[in-house]
């Protein structure tokens, strides 16, 4: 392991993130005071490029499937997985456990807050309720997710490049002496960074939740001793998933967790107010249409309600924080499929399966705030989101198994996330990949293990995770740079591997390790 594993990254990046939970945890009140003013700068001065640069995701991802360049085949073999379990992985990689909580927080916080200078309580603004919560799960977010894959997955199955850091995929545009000397490693290390912080914080949403819903469900207390079992169950399960290997574990739970999770919104739609969701599923759709391109720009530069920069800005800020996780990850899975297919699946099944889920969960909280007697607000002001989140799924039929399976399935969606962002974090660290992108067991243990450490940081420090959530989006900022660099570094790849003009190659004619590939499954 000691040979394979980039030891200058690894213990820095656990301990950096291991350093700022303990500081932060010390002194809860000035580090927060002092990355919120940094985040405010940035979304003032910055958001605006942020919101261009999203949207530039989208627009060059689409450009790129239809593009000639759509047809690559990222390596000869046949796909890994099935099209619906490669669907699946990349869906619960990328919602992990946040999705339902937000399903019924957000639209919460748009009512007491309209966006687009809409009056509160107004039935202008009731209809983008759902909308904009679709918004922020749709095609823009998935772009960013997506796009890093393709570089990646291009140097890995065609150009056959074994060692997968950041740095190095740069290196063709910033150069190979600073790819290898500190503006790579500052490069790599801000990137892992961005994983582990984004990991920590969605890990402290989940154990909450988790410890809320336990303790309300058989009556004990919502303490430490509750969240440092639910940690320990975590690792323990982090450990088994990484031993028994990424197909017979990634890849299953994925599967089970989200047949389970629509399974459960299906029972929400059957059991709650059906057409009520139905019909503001389709209305969200219509109101999104009409506005998307004005939501995906707006800055509210005049009257400056904070709208843009607190939601839109934060929840771009955010995806391109995920550039490793995601980028990798997808990497991982997507041996053999074409351009255009990780493209197209991506953006497509992980906006559609959010899309749902927010529309049921979503559509049940809107109704019972609004029309059902069910006081979410009252709920949320009283305890928080985590309390009323819970108590949401209490006013829904047959408890408390309809409890049981919540609290199920939103633990396996965080144990996915968590073996996600530890394959993703193995493979950057390694320095020599097997061909199948599976780093070695050592290596994934000694990052399963530095996970471990930082859950448990999360649960000692408390306080500090406000600040790491905020240093996270602190670091999607500097991540978007990185995007430009690897579009320019994968079209310079492209352009020279084939060069100006679509040659349908057959297989024994194509250049070595490239080919094009008809999009037939």
């Amino acid at each position: 392991m000691e040979k394979n594993v980039n030891r200058l990254l690894t213990y820095p990046s656990i301990g950096l993130v291991l350093f700022i939970l303990v500081i932060s945890g010390l002194y809860p009140e000035a580090s927060q005071v002092a990355t919120n003013n940094a985040m405010h700068w940035l979304t003032s001065h910055f958001g605006w490029f942020v919101e261009l640069a999203g949207i530039a995701c989208l627009g060059f991802l689409l450009w790129l499937a239809f593009s000639k360049y759509g047809h690559i085949q990222l390596g000869k073999e046949k796909p890994t997985f099935s099209n619906r379990t490669f669907a699946f992985m990349i869906f619960s990689a990328g919602v992990g456990s946040s999705l339902i909580f937000w399903s019924i927080g957000e639209p919460m916080y748009y009512m007491q807050a309209p966006p687009l200078f809409l009056d509160k309580g107004s039935f202008a603004a009731d209809a983008f309720l759902l909308t904009y919560s679709i918004f922020h799960w749709g095609p823009t977010g998935w772009a960013i997710y997506c796009l890093p894959s393709i570089p990646f997955a291009y140097m890995f199955y065609i150009r056959k490049e074994r060692c997968l850091s950041l740095s190095q995929l740069c290196s063709d545009v910033i150069g190979k002496k600073q790819a290898n000397g500190l503006l790579g490693y500052v490069i790599n290390l801000v990137g892992i960074f961005g994983t582990l912080a984004a990991f920590a914080s969605s890990l402290a949403v989940t154990v909450g939740l988790l410890s809320q819903g336990i303790a309300n469900l058989w009556g004990i207390n919502n303490g430490l001793v509750l969240q440092a079992i639910i940690i320990m169950l975590f690792i323990v399960a982090l450990a088994f998933v990484m031993v028994i290997g990424f197909n017979k574990g990634i890849s299953i739970i994925s599967n089970w967790t989200v047949i389970g999770a629509f399974l459960f919104a299906f029972f929400v739609l059957l059991v709650s107010k059906t057409d009520f969701i139905m019909q503001s599923f389709v209305d969200s759709l219509g109101v999104l249409l009409d506005h998307y391109f004005r939501m995906s720009f707006w800055n509210d530069p005049v009257q400056q309600s904070g709208f843009p920069q607190a939601w839109t800005q934060y929840y771009w800020a955010w995806y391109f924080a995920y550039l490793i996780m995601m980028g990798l990850f997808i990497t991982r899975i997507s041996r053999g499929r074409t351009i255009k297919q990780v493209i197209l699946y991506t953006i497509s099944m992980g906006s559609l399966g959010c899309a749902t889920i927010i529309s049921v969960f979503g559509g049940y909280a809107v109704w019972g705030q609004l029309l059902g007697g069910i006081p979410i607000l009252d709920w949320m002001h009283q305890g928080g989101v985590n309390y009323a989140v819970i108590e949401t799924i209490k006013s829904l039929p047959y408890q408390p198994v309809t409890m049981i399976v919540f609290l199920i399935i939103e633990f396996l969606l965080m144990l996915t996330t968590m073996s996600s962002a530890s394959i993703a974090v193995s493979m950057m660290t390694s320095n020599k990949l097997e061909l199948n992108g599976d780093p070695d067991h050592k290596v994934k243990l000694l990052w399963a293990t530095g996970i471990g450490l930082i859950s448990f940081a999360v649960f000692l420090t408390g306080g500090g995770i406000g600040t790491i959530k905020s240093l996270c989006v602190i670091a999607g900022f500097p991540m978007v740079i990185v995007y430009f660099i690897l579009i320019k570094a994968f079209m310079g790849w492209v352009q020279a591997d084939y060069g100006d003009k679509v040659r349908h190659l057959q297989e024994e004619e194509s250049l070595p390790e490239v080919r094009l590939a008809l999009d037939v499954e």
